[in-house]
């Protein structure tokens, strides 16, 4: 009975690093970090063929085939916490707001956001843009304080390949 609990136990850790370990692979693909990939790609498929013969062999374990569901969803979400973590993606928010601007680009200079504001030509009329570059890590922080500000603000924002100076809120210097 100890020896099944113990390989229970087995069986749901390796599926967690397993699979934390392919999420991050997944995110080091698409920022393109080759080496990384392969590295941590040969490392999970080794755990993966170590533990799914462990499930074939004793096939007709119920439980071990729960302890392999269950981490796979704990490590589906340890994953994403480390690649969260480990992220230092930067995003470019363009914010629209036709009621509140002076008030939004008020919150942003007290808590730290730079920005930068250009005139645009909207569907209705002209429009005054709010550029914010920041990590990931604050984007939550940003559109909380907008959308508390101004609920109907157009918020849009898409991920950054490679920049160069400027002030970027949420990133450490090297």
């Amino acid at each position: 009975m100890i020896n099944t609990i113990i390989w229970l136990l087995i069986i749901f850790f390796a599926r967690i690093i397993d699979v934390s370990l392919g999420t991050i692979r997944v995110n080091m693909i698409v920022r393109r970090k080759k080496t990384i990939a392969a590295l941590v790609g040969f490392v999970e498929v080794m755990i993966f063929i170590s533990i799914i013969v462990r499930i074939i062999k004793d096939i007709d374990n119920i439980y071990g085939t729960i302890a392999y569901g269950a981490g796979f969803a704990v490590g589906t979400i340890v994953g994403i916490i480390i690649s969260e973590k480990l992220s230092r993606d930067l995003v470019s928010v363009n914010i629209i707001s036709r009621k509140y601007n002076n008030e939004i680009k008020e919150l942003l200079l007290k808590e730290d956001f730079g920005f930068t504001c250009y005139k645009g030509v909207g569907r209705q009329s002209e429009v005054e843009i709010m550029n914010v570059v920041c990590s990931n890590s604050v984007l939550s922080k940003l559109s909380e304080l907008v959308h508390r500000q101004d609920p109907n603000a157009f918020v849009v924002c898409y991920m950054l390949d490679k920049i160069r100076g400027g002030f970027i809120r949420g990133l450490k210097k090297k």
